[in-house]
């Protein structure tokens, strides 16, 4: 799940020097939905979700696949493969806090501490070097796509009861790329199909979404999501390196220091509040 999730954002980069944005999101899901229905029809699985779970799955479809999804490829526009990951990663920061002002759910000193630090790590980012990210809003919808990614997690969770994690990967792959269809274009050139624009294409909407998506539910499924998330603080390493290496965004000191800030204020924070298996807002409910 670590190494198909460090993918994404190079992938996202080199696909978005040919699709906008907006063409890219449905682009990527609907393919995905594509491949993993191929799968599910090849291994005859048949469909668990009954007509009870559709409102869940609808909004899990828009906020992790469909909302997550645009508002990456928008911040990715400007913003490099490394430090996308880096910003990403204080999604269990915007978790807590929801559980602190929807269920007063409380840490330690040391868990605020954590707090703070991630907090100062994303303006170190952001604020920092102007030749390399700056304060622009494309940073901040990666901000916000961390925050969306945060809820999405907790309200995919209860599926987990009743429907195959690689299932939940084909409804939700459907409903993002249907739902962000009415605002693509495609008005990108043909012309500018390279074979490096094709191979990204494919790695994303094949490793990085239909893989990547199935191995995290799948962990997600036999874990939970503070427990499996703990897994995702490789992906920026790997994502920072692969940047460097295959598209040759060298890392500034800002996104080193604030990613490093960002990365140290979650970790703290997680080990100071107890794992999602012990938190009833993360325990899978009907």
């Amino acid at each position: 799940m670590v190494i198909t999730s460090a993918f994404t954002y190079v992938a996202t980069r080199e696909a978005l020097k040919v699709l906008s944005p907006q063409d890219l999101t449905p682009v990527r899901f609907l393919m995905s939905a594509g491949i993993v229905g191929t799968f599910l029809l090849i291994r005859r699985q048949r469909l668990a979700m009954t007509r009870a779970d559709v409102p869940r799955m609808l909004l899990t479809g828009l906020l992790g696949y469909a909302g997550y999804g645009f508002l990456l490829n928008l911040g990715q526009a400007t913003v490099p493969a490394g430090t996308t990951s880096l910003l990403l990663n204080i999604s269990p920061v915007f978790a807590f806090m929801l559980s602190y002002l929807v269920l007063r759910e409380r840490t330690t000193g040391l868990g605020y501490i954590g707090i703070v630090t991630a907090v100062l790590g994303v303006a170190v980012i952001t604020l920092g070097d102007s030749s390399a990210v700056g304060f622009n809003g494309d940073a901040m919808y990666i901000v916000t796509a961390a925050l969306v990614l945060s809820v999405f997690l907790i309200v995919q969770q209860p599926l987990f009861k009743r429907i195959p994690p690689v299932e939940v990967v084909f409804w939700g792959s459907v409903t993002g790329g249907v739902a962000t269809l009415p605002t693509a274009t495609f008005t990108a050139d043909p012309n500018e199909f390279t074979p490096m624009f094709w191979t990204a294409l494919l790695v994303l909407a094949g490793v990085c979404t239909a893989v990547a998506y199935a191995f995290w539910n799948i962990s997600l499924a036999r874990t939970s999501v503070a427990e499996g998330g703990a897994l995702l603080y490789v992906v920026p390493v790997l994502s920072l390196l692969l940047g460097w290496v295959l598209l040759g965004e060298v890392p500034t000191v800002a996104s080193l220091v604030g990613g490093a800030a960002a990365l140290t204020g979650v970790v703290l924070l997680s080990r100071a509040t107890p794992p999602a298996s012990q938190m009833s807002e993360l325990r899978p409910v009907p």
